[in-house]
């Protein structure tokens, strides 16, 4: 009891409420301790890679063109504006791929990955994929994956990709 009684004492002395704490963010985001893997940038390679893609864009022809009407669950909206599909297009696509391949993108894939992650684990690929998830009638997965609102496309190659 005495113990406690002086470690609260000295962090009530040490304590300053006006200090902002400001932790790497490595520590913020629990990675500090790790070692990168090969074909893995770490987060200031990242950084730098994201400054240089967006600098050497002259016309943005491509920007936020879902419609966040659609989104309505907040979870999604959320982690929908955390991701910029050019940049998970440039890191994603191996080297052959080309314009004539754009049809379904890198990052249409990525986010119905998300989506089944996040909405629902508990059914197969092969079900995530049909029209019951992703029919035209299911507009927030449809916007959320980047899949037309106006035709029948979905992500059936997602089993592909899995592979």
């Amino acid at each position: 009891m005495q113990l406690t009684k002086q470690v609260l004492a000295e962090v009530v002395a040490e304590y300053d409420p006006n200090l902002t704490p400001a932790p790497p963010k490595e520590e913020l985001l629990g990675i500090e301790g790790q070692a990168s893997l090969k074909g893995i940038i770490n987060l200031q390679e990242m950084g730098r890679f994201i400054e240089m893609f967006n600098a050497s864009s002259i016309v943005r022809l491509s920007g936020y063109q879902r419609s966040p009407v659609f989104i309505e669950d907040e979870e999604l909206r959320f982690i929908d504006e955390l991701l910029d599909n050019r940049i998970i297009n440039r890191l994603l696509a191996y080297p052959g791929y080309s314009p004539a391949m754009r049809e379904l993108l890198p990052s249409t894939f990525l986010r119905a990955e998300l989506l089944k992650a996040i909405k629902y684990p508990e059914i197969s690929y092969r079900k995530f994929c049909s029209k019951e998830y992703l029919g035209l009638d299911r507009k927030q997965n449809r916007v959320f994956c980047g899949l037309p609102l106006n035709r029948k496309k979905t992500t059936t190659a997602n089993t592909h990709w899995q592979r």
